[in-house]
């Protein structure tokens, strides 16, 4: 710790007094407990928790994620491209975890992605391929391990859940060299990832491919395996990233695979058989999997919507349901990128309870304005709409 602090005061020496006093008390953090994993992480992502951070407060993406990671005991890993100094102004109501982290990741353009024990949030391509780019590395060491030496008889299993843990201002090269002295194997290339200092976080219980895709796709990169050695070799991410999987299409099924190319433009479908071959992302295929399962629809989708696009020009379809609680309704549309507003007190003084159950008209096409005001205003809930926020007030009552 002292080597780095000396490395950054030798860029200022005559700051050097005020900028020790400044690490020791503000920046030095270390991990209040060992994150979770297994069933009680994926616990912790369904657990439902309200959360308001306004921009009075100050609150600043840095702050929030600590919060978050400390309070719910989950590791969180933020993108070294996503400026964590950036200002949140977020309110949402009971809300399961995973849901507030898509809807943060949203605030600041960046996407989530759940490998293993661990979140990332990062720029949308990223967290879009590192799955993929999971299980493709995976796939491809499973292929290695069954074969000749050196990965043959390892001492160590490179599918051997390890926790990692760094601290502020560790390198990124250091944390990779010591991902790389667990496991034993070498790294190609580490010499020329640019020089970085990070912020403390964790990889909880995650395997080689787990660890080295989760710090390497923060620099555009991912890995390969070099023949004959104990060694990965650092490569850039390629521009398509697919794995392919037949899926069977369910007997009687009206759907077809032109429909199918349509609503999935960016996966490739094609058919064999009696079953479709698709090669897309990890998240493409659990879509494409559960829209043939579904018939071909969806219980909820936004129309064509321009990013950042005000909510008042955005539009729905919806499809018929019954019996949903409201609190499941306002959930379903915060998960859709609609920034909800309401007191729950007030919703309680009012009583209405968010477990009240509704049933859903069935509509396509509609104005985001009309939509939610046929939604709402039955129950006595007046409809405002401002900006990307939905409020939500209760109706006064009639004197």
């Amino acid at each position: 710790m002292l080597t780095k602090l000396g490395m950054l005061l030798d860029v200022r020496p005559r700051w050097r007094f005020g900028f020790v006093c400044f690490l020791l008390f503000h920046s030095v953090r270390v991990l209040a407990a060992e994150p979770l994993a297994g069933k009680p992480f994926e616990s912790a992502l369904d657990q439902r928790i309200g959360r308001s951070w306004t921009g009075q407060d100050g609150h600043t993406l840095r702050d929030v994620v600590r919060q978050l990671t400390d309070s719910q005991r989950i590791s969180i890993v933020l993108d070294r491209r996503v400026d964590p100094t950036q200002s949140i102004e977020l309110t949402l109501p009971q809300t399961p975890l995973r849901d507030i982290l898509a809807a943060l990741a949203r605030k600041v353009d960046a996407e989530v992605s759940v490998v293993g024990n661990v979140v990332y949030v990062g720029p949308t391509d990223s967290a879009k391929k590192l799955r993929t780019l999971v299980e493709l590395r995976t796939t491809e060491l499973s292929k290695l391990i069954g074969g000749a030496p050196p990965w043959r008889n390892r001492p160590v299993s490179l599918t051997k859940k390890i926790t990692f843990v760094w601290q502020d201002f560790d390198r990124p090269r250091d944390i990779l060299k010591q991902v790389a002295v667990k496991f034993q194997i070498e790294i190609d290339g580490l010499d020329k990832l640019p020089h970085d200092l990070w912020a403390t976080a964790s990889l909880p219980q995650v395997t080689a491919t787990e660890a080295l895709s989760l710090l390497l796709v923060q620099f555009g990169s991912t890995f390969e395996f070099v023949p004959g050695r104990a060694a990965i070799r650092i490569v850039p991410i390629p521009q398509r990233v697919l794995i392919e999987r037949p899926h069977a299409v369910p007997a009687n099924s009206t759907v077809t695979v032109q429909a199918a190319r349509e609503q999935f433009a960016d996966a490739e479908i094609d058919q064999s058989g009696a079953k479709w071959v698709v090669r897309g992302t990890v998240e493409q295929q659990a879509e494409i999997a559960a829209w043939l399962k579904s018939g071909g629809q969806k219980p909820l989708k936004p129309a064509e919507n321009k990013p950042n696009e005000p909510l008042s020009k955005r539009r729905f379809t919806l499809l018929k349901q019954q019996n949903v609680a409201l609190g499941d309704v306002i959930k379903t549309f915060t998960a859709f990128g609609v920034q909800i507003d309401y007191d729950l007190a007030e919703f309680a003084d009012a009583e209405i309870s968010l477990d009240k159950k509704i049933d859903i008209k069935s509509v396509k096409d509609v104005s985001a304005e009309k939509l939610f005001r046929d939604l709402f205003e039955p129950l006595g809930i007046e409809v405002t709409i401002a900006g990307e926020t939905l409020r939500l007030k209760p109706k006064p009552k009639s004197p």
